[in-house]
C-alpha cells in the first residue's frame, strides 16, 4: 500500500505540474495571439485604452492565476493526504526514541553531566537488576525493573499492564514512596512517561514477548484474568511463608 500510495503522488505530481505549464503557456499564447497590429505612433500620441481593454487582460490575469493555484492545490492536497501516515508514523517513532533517551538518563544519578538523573539506581541497582536497602530497622529488597513487563512470570504479580507501572511510579507501593507531583512527590508526569518508556523498551529486550503484558495485549490480559491473580497471591503467599 505504501508503494503504490508513493508511486500515485510521483504521478499525481507529474501531472499537476504537465497541467500548470500547459494553463499558463496556452495563456500567454492567448494573450499574445489576441494583439493585433497597431500603427507606429509615439507612445505621448496615441489614444488612452478603453475600458474594456483595460478590464479584459485584468480579468484573465485573474482567471488565470485561479486556474493555476486550483490545479496546485488539485496536486498538493492529494500527495499530502498520500504522505502523511507515513510521516505521521516516523514522528511518533521519533518521539518514542526521544523518551527512552531521556528514561535512560532519568533513571540514573543526577549530576553536573547527567542533570535530568532521578536516580532509581540507588535502590533498584546499577543495573536496575534489583538492590538492598535499609528498611524500617531491616531490609527491602526492590525489584529487578529490566523484566517488569514480565508480570508474576518474573516477580512482579503487581504489574498487570503498563498502566500498573504508571500507577506504581506515580503513588508508590510498599516501601517505594510515590513519586508523582500530584502524590507529593517530584516528578511531572513527562518525567515519569520518559522513565516508563525506557523501562518497557528494558523488559521488551529481556522478556519474551509472550509474557510480555506491556506490549502483548494477550499476555496483559491473561495477567488480569482472575485465575491468574489467584495464582500470583499463592506465590506471593507461599514465599511469604518460606
Amino acid at each position: 500500500m505504501l508503494a503504490l500510495s508513493g508511486s500515485a503522488g510521483v504521478v499525481l505530481l507529474v501531472l499537476g505540474g504537465i497541467f500548470v505549464v500547459i494553463a499558463g503557456g496556452a495563456l500567454v499564447l492567448r494573450g499574445r495571439l489576441r494583439r493585433e497590429p497597431t500603427p507606429d505612433i509615439p507612445p505621448a500620441m496615441q489614444p488612452g485604452p478603453s475600458d474594456p481593454a483595460l478590464e479584459t487582460p485584468l480579468l484573465q490575469k485573474l482567471q488565470g492565476w485561479g486556474v493555476v493555484l486550483v490545479a496546485f492545490f488539485c496536486v498538493w492536497i492529494p500527495f499530502n493526504w498520500l504522505i502523511e501516515p507515513s510521516q505521521n508514523l516516523k514522528q511518533e517513532r521519533q518521539l518514542k526514541a526521544d523518551a527512552i533517551e531521556r528514561g535512560s538518563h532519568a533513571v540514573q544519578l543526577f549530576s553536573e553531566e547527567n542533570q535530568l538523573g532521578v536516580g532509581c539506581v540507588r535502590c533498584h541497582g546499577p543495573e536496575l537488576r534489583g538492590g538492598v536497602i535499609p528498611y524500617q530497622g531491616g531490609f527491602a529488597y526492590p525489584p529487578n525493573l529490566t523484566t517488569v513487563c514480565g508480570g508474576a512470570s518474573t516477580g512482579h504479580p503487581a504489574i498487570k499492564s503498563v498502566n500498573d507501572i504508571y500507577t506504581v511510579i506515580e503513588q508508590g507501593r510498599l516501601d517505594m514512596p510515590s513519586w508523582s507531583i500530584r502524590y507529593q512527590g517530584a516528578l511531572n508526569d513527562q518525567q515519569i512517561n520518559d522513565i516508563v518508556n525506557y523501562l518497557v523498551w528494558l523488559s521488551s529486550k529481556n522478556v519474551p514477548y509472550k509474557d510480555n503484558v506491556c506490549i502483548n495485549p494477550d499476555a496483559a490480559k491473561a495477567a488480569a484474568s482472575p485465575s491468574a491473580s489467584a495464582s500470583a497471591s499463592a506465590s506471593a503467599s507461599a514465599g511469604a511463608g518460606s
